[in-house]
């Protein structure tokens, strides 16, 4: 029996015959993926942060947007109820004056709440840029190790196609009558 590790073969009536020992190729672009991989899951990572910056974003916008309307509301009904009390006559002078007062404070806290409010859509519009902008890095990173990819698998093939017709010339080959 030939020795074990001279290669691949098989018995003939013949005799032995041994196939070329197998090579395996190294792709050369191999080391070009992993980066272009390693590149894709970071930008997946950078996008999943994004997202979470734009959700908390909207969070506190759709927070700020709830706390003016329960203020609006709040000094609506107080409004209906000042005016309710006016128009009974149940009001002096001096009430009409800190109702002035109030209405003043009230118009400051609705102007507080409309500024909170803008200032969290413009967070909230930053983040949803910063989120789009993650997601187009991220599209170029995967096309990227696409191309690669796609290269890898057309070597595949072609690999295995020679490696098909290695295999089938040496078995044709073997089956040859030999020459005497």
């Amino acid at each position: 029996m030939p020795n074990a590790g001279a290669g691949v073969g098989f018995v003939m009536d013949s005799g032995w015959v041994r196939l070329p020992p197998v090579r395996t190729k190294k792709y050369r672009l191999e080391p070009a993926l992993r980066v272009r991989t390693a590149r894709v899951d970071d930008a997946t990572r950078d996008l999943a942060g994004a997202v979470r910056a734009r959700e908390l974003a909207e969070k506190k916008r759709v927070a700020a947007e709830e706390a003016q309307a329960r203020a609006d509301e709040a000094a609506r009904v107080v409004r209906d109820a000042e005016r309710a009390a006016l128009e009974d006559g149940r009001r002096s002078a001096g009430e009409l004056v800190r109702g002035d007062a109030w209405e003043a404070r009230m118009r400051a806290e609705a102007a507080e709440h409309a500024k909170r409010v803008a200032q969290a859509r413009t967070q909230e519009g930053g983040a949803t840029r910063a989120e789009q902008g993650a997601q187009k890095n991220l599209a170029s990173k995967k096309a990227d190790a696409e191309v690669i990819a796609k290269d890898r698998a057309r070597w595949d093939e072609r690999e295995r196609r020679a490696r098909e017709a290695s295999e089938e010339e040496a078995a044709a080959e073997a089956w040859r009558p030999k020459r005497t």
